[in-house]
């Protein structure tokens, strides 16, 4: 089985502004929200803003010469998939969202 582990052709889709339907347009916004109606406005928490900050200036540590291994080693279709651990680590990331 052959997997393409470099990304191309996982190109997020494109976003596009969709209008919306006259009678969403007029509607005035819930009690306690400000804005026009029509219009759609997000604003950050400072908070929110840090952290997306400190996402955008961490780089994720990446180890070339591990990448290069695993990819020359599912090239041959040597990579073996531990499906124990894999089960495990999916059994554990539900179990940390369900908290």
């Amino acid at each position: 089985m052959t997997m393409n582990v470099s990304g191309i052709g996982n190109q997020p889709s494109p976003v596009r502004n969709v209008d919306r339907p006259a009678s969403v347009k007029s509607e005035s916004a819930p009690s306690g929200v400000s804005g026009n109606p029509g219009s759609d406005a997000v604003q950050l928490t400072l908070g929110s803003q840090t952290l997306i900050q400190m996402e955008t200036d961490r780089e994720p540590p990446v180890d070339d010469a591990k990448v290069a291994a695993l990819r020359n080693a599912i090239a041959k279709g040597e990579y073996q998939v531990d499906s124990q651990r894999v089960a495990k680590k999916m059994f554990g990331l539900e179990m940390a969202l369900s908290t």
